[in-house]
């Protein structure tokens, strides 16, 4: 017998013709229902590879087995006679082909209904490539990306990690994450986008951390990240847009331009993002303006913004910006994070070689400056909101409530001004007013150690103490900032829990990782202090000896003060200091610190800094009035 009589004696063109239609069937139905399903991408084409190994091997087993009404058995030689001269088998049965065609007719079924649904997608065309040897990714399907029961913001968020330099010069590191802030703020501006915070994200740089993991402690959805290689004039940017779910890569590209081109750049980048988002976000057009034309000024303003944002070296940041602005005079930004730099370290905490006084009476000009050009910077209308509000003016306090409220609403990935205001509103004894901002900016900034530990100091005023000191340790972790704890050690001083004071320095002392010696250094003496009553005069006393000023460490001497000898200390530099006397004014509203909210002392405080113009023409906090007696006026705040 022949070959081709022999296979059709065995059924195996049966098999196959049977096992193709089938294998149609289940790759059209699996195209159709997988994505609807939320499987990955990959499932499909794994799907492909599985039933194109199974061809040959159906055909092998039709080859050696046959199906009897006893089960199945090896497939017998023919018999002598039907090799001599036996008919042959049809090539098809009649069942074969019947079910066959109707396999065919389901399949071709299926796709045509697929098509024809109403809002179905029509034939992807690709995506243009701008460099040869890089694939453009375009975006799936909403069935594929985002399924229904996904959040809508989360859907549509984004973070932008550092782009990660690799210029010959690690000094370039500063313009790789120059270019990052700039297409973050770039795609802050777009609406319906929900954008990381520059701090949150950048927190991530140099980790190994895989892309889902990031995508879910920021809460996005998508993640962008790249490189950046500057030599010379000469500048190459890669960029991809990752879809966290499933690590899948929706945009990938490649830019070699001069570094002239850089806002073009810039745009080109943040517009691919808008497209492979479109199903997102809809349409939407991007539009980039350069700052500056003089490139040596733009990058220093870059290097200074970087130092600005991680709040190091904020002294050679202030040069960094004095050179922009004096190259270019125009550059609004610059002239806006000059004054910030100016007024942070003026009356912040910040360790500074310049004077204090001299820093806060610049930054009022350099706000000028920036609001004149730009009116709406997020940060420099920010400052001009503060600076007005410590003028001491009339109305002074409600003008820069204002400002800082239209500073807030503005886009921007850079919480700072959502949380000036709440600690204006802290301060004046509104936490109900200033908790919605914190927990805006703890969302939007959830790996910010500031944002936890004041929100903390929020809860702990409505007489949440337990997720007050909860989130003042979460504070220690994430940058090891035990100012917030401490002063809610100090309400339990008042509140006559010595003991739990003790144990709140010590869990954040426990906390705090290397590089912090000198933050565990002071909490040791603390922890010991609050143990120990007979020695806690000479821990005050050893506090005075430190050139706190300069060092930024006038918050120890502060709270020691508080804690140990009813503020007599911290009234005494809060007379003289120019900077704000910030356990004072964050402390103030705490349950048990009613002692000191009622203190003659700390109500000629707030006359100096205009609050109480402000509780006379809006209101006082609740349950309190002025009131004067034998020692002066104060507030009265009841029981």
């Amino acid at each position: 017998m022949s070959f081709f009589r022999e296979i059709k004696r065995r059924k195996v063109i049966r098999v196959a013709v049977v096992y193709a239609a089938t294998a149609f069937v289940v790759l059209q139905a699996a195209d159709i229902m997988l994505p609807s399903l939320g499987v990955p991408a990959w499932a499909l084409s794994f799907l492909v590879v599985v039933v194109v190994l199974g061809f040959p091997i159906a055909l092998v087993l039709a080859w050696a087995l046959e199906l009897t009404p006893d089960g199945i058995k090896r497939t017998e030689s023919a018999p002598a006679a039907q090799v001599e001269q036996g008919p042959a088998p049809a090539l098809l049965g009649k069942r074969t082909v019947f079910v066959a065609a109707l396999l065919v007719v389901l399949g071709v079924g299926l796709s045509a209904g697929w098509l024809l649904k109403p809002g179905a997608p029509g034939p992807v065309e690709p995506a243009a490539v701008i460099e040869p040897d890089l694939v453009t990714v375009p975006a799936g399907t909403d069935e594929e990306r985002q399924p229904e029961s996904m959040p809508a913001a989360e859907r549509e968020s984004i973070a932008v990690l550092p782009f990660v330099n690799m210029s010959p010069d690690p000094e370039n590191a500063y313009f790789a994450d120059g270019i990052s802030e700039e297409l973050l703020n770039i795609l802050a501006g777009i609406e319906g986008l929900k954008v990381a915070s520059r701090t949150s994200a950048f927190s991530f740089k140099g980790s190994n951390t895989p892309i889902p993991e990031i995508a879910r402690q920021l809460g996005v959805r998508h993640i962008l990240e790249g490189s950046v290689r500057k030599q010379g004039n000469q500048v190459r940017i890669t960029a991809q847009l990752i879809e966290a779910g499933d690590d899948a890569h929706l945009w990938s590209d490649r830019y070699d331009r001069e570094l002239d081109d850089i806002f073009q750049v810039q745009e080109e980048i943040a517009q691919a993002i808008t497209l492979a988002l479109e199903d997102i976000l809809g349409t939407r057009q991007v539009a980039v303006e350069a700052p500056t034309r003089d490139m040596e000024a733009y990058q220093r303003y870059l290097h200074g913004r970087s130092r600005f944002y991680q709040r190091v070296e904020l002294d050679q940041a202030i040069e960094d910006f004095r050179f922009a602005v004096e190259r270019d005079p125009d550059i609004a930004e610059a002239w806006a994070f000059l004054a910030a730099t100016y007024w942070i370290l003026g009356n912040g905490a910040w360790r500074t070689d310049h004077d204090r006084t001299e820093m806060t009476q610049r930054a009022g000009p350099a706000a000028d400056r920036a609001m004149a050009l730009n009116a709406g910077i997020p940060i420099g209308l920010a400052v001009k909101g503060q600076m007005v509000a410590d003028s001491g003016n009339p109305g002074a306090v409600a003008e820069g409530i204002r400002l800082l409220e239209r500073a807030a609403a503005l886009p921007s990935p850079d919480t700072t001004p959502k949380l000036w205001l709440a600690f204006l509103w802290l301060e004046l004894g509104y936490a109900e007013r200033a908790l919605p901002l914190l927990e805006s900016a703890r969302q939007l900034e959830p790996l910010v150690g500031i944002n936890s530990g004041v929100l903390g100091i929020a809860h702990a005023i409505e007489g949440r103490r337990v997720e007050a000191e909860r989130l003042a340790v979460e504070a220690v972790v994430l940058d090891g900032q035990d100012f917030w704890g401490n002063l809610l050690a100090t309400e339990r001083i008042h509140d006559g829990d010595a003991t739990g004071a003790a144990e709140l320095v010590a869990a954040m002392l426990g906390r705090l990782e290397d590089g912090f010696e000198t933050r565990s250094q002071s909490a040791s003496a603390l922890v010991q202090a609050l143990q120990d009553p007979s020695g806690r005069m000479a821990f005050l006393h050893s506090l005075e000896t430190r050139d706190w000023d300069r060092e930024g460490r006038a918050s120890d001497l502060y709270i020691a003060s508080l804690m140990f000898e009813l503020g007599e200390r911290a009234f005494e530099i809060a007379q003289t200091q120019v900077n704000r006397p910030w356990p004072i004014l964050m402390s103030a509203w705490l349950p048990a610190m009613q002692w000191l909210r009622q203190d003659p002392r700390y109500f000629q405080l707030m006359e100096r800094r205009g609050r109480v113009e402000y509780w006379d023409s809006y209101g006082y906090p609740r349950g309190c009035r002025p009131v004067d007696d034998a020692v002066g006026r104060r507030l009265d705040c009841g029981e």
